[in-house]
């Protein structure tokens, strides 16, 4: 392990995206190296995985974002698991994302969906879908009901989980259900350059 940290610490800090983000992975069967946006930092737990498996990430939050979960500090838990060299970071609004169109093998909402307001999820969706390359995968972590009810148990005022389909119509999605997260693969047939 990098960094002298041990396995139990990292599965401990990696919760859900270890088992669940696992599951999502092996059905992507993306290439090393492959190019991941991940849509809202918050502590880190999904850009650190998915450098951890391999992948080149850009990650973000917008600027104007100041709940206590976008201001939380991904960087040190970075350097601590060893990947931060493989993390960029941009300020970016999810509605207007600051990228070249096709630009990503994939584009992960890693428990980001429900923290978006569900008049702007839609908009949200379509900027994923258009900097998502034609057949790369849009991918939304949301959690279970049983998750939810442990997480307000520390942050009382946490929205619900949300589901993609209530705000998008997709030609096609998988759903998986993980252990701590439901999963939603949709590849991306929409946009081709």
């Amino acid at each position: 392990m990098k960094n002298n940290v041990s396995k139990k610490e990292l599965d401990e800090f990696l919760g859900p995206a270890n088992t669940d983000g696992l599951l999502a992975l092996k059905k992507l069967n993306l290439p090393k190296n492959s190019t991941i946006l991940d849509v809202g930092t918050g502590i880190g737990i999904s850009p650190i995985f998915l450098a951890l498996n391999g992948y080149k990430v850009v990650t973000g939050e917008p600027e104007t974002d100041n709940s206590v979960y976008a201001k939380m500090d991904w960087e040190a838990n970075a350097e601590r698991f060893g990947v931060k060299d493989s993390i960029s970071f941009r300020a970016f609004d999810a509605s207007g994302m600051p990228f070249e169109t096709n630009s990503f093998d994939a584009v992960v909402f890693f428990g980001t969906l429900h923290h978006i307001d569900e008049s702007q999820r839609k908009y949200v969706i379509t900027e994923g879908i258009r900097v998502c390359k034609f057949c790369g995968y849009l991918v939304f972590f949301e959690p279970t009901d049983e998750m939810i009810v442990k997480i307000k148990k520390k942050f009382p005022d946490h929205p619900m989980a949300a589901n993609p389909l209530n705000s998008f119509e997709f030609q096609s999605i998988e759903h998986i259900q993980g252990k701590m997260m439901n999963i939603y693969l949709i590849q991306n047939t929409m946009i081709e350059n």
